[in-house]
């Protein structure tokens, strides 16, 4: 960390400033700011490819700075970022061919409606009942 700390560095990477005559305003507004103030200020500004300049010109002066590691890899991967719910979108093929719709239509059988006329069997409906009116489980008691 000891790079960290160091700025001499700094101090040499800010940008030169153009001094224009009293009438016009000042190139670079940012000439007294820390440059790793500055470059953590684009990153969340959003302005990546200025964050990652500055970056990049802290870093050849001192490599070991962490901080400005962090800030430029932070930057690289928002610039590169892709955004997943912007696949999740169904195509026509997806949709016509979709093995979890539901029918329009009901399966043979299961209509609370109407009962089955054709079916096989005794309908469910009718189950045999006891003497006391109760129906029967099936089993023996």
């Amino acid at each position: 960390m000891a790079g960290r700390l160091n700025t001499a560095a700094r101090e040499t990477i800010a940008a030169p400033t153009a001094t224009s005559d009293k009438w016009k305003i000042d190139s670079n507004p940012f000439k007294d700011m820390d440059p790793v103030f500055l470059a953590i200020s684009r990153l969340r500004r959003q302005k990546l490819d200025e964050s990652i300049a500055v970056s990049t010109g802290l870093l050849s002066h001192n490599a070991f700075d962490q901080q400005v590691w962090w800030v430029k890899c932070r930057a690289l991967t928002n610039k590169n970022w892709i955004d997943d719910a912007e696949m999740e979108e169904e195509g026509l093929a997806e949709v016509l061919m979709d093995d979890n719709a539901t029918s329009s239509l009901p399966r043979p059988g299961t209509s609370l409606n109407r009962p089955q006329t054709n079916a096989a069997g005794p309908s469910p409906a009718v189950r045999p009942t006891s003497n006391s009116g109760r129906p029967m489980s099936g089993f023996a008691r």
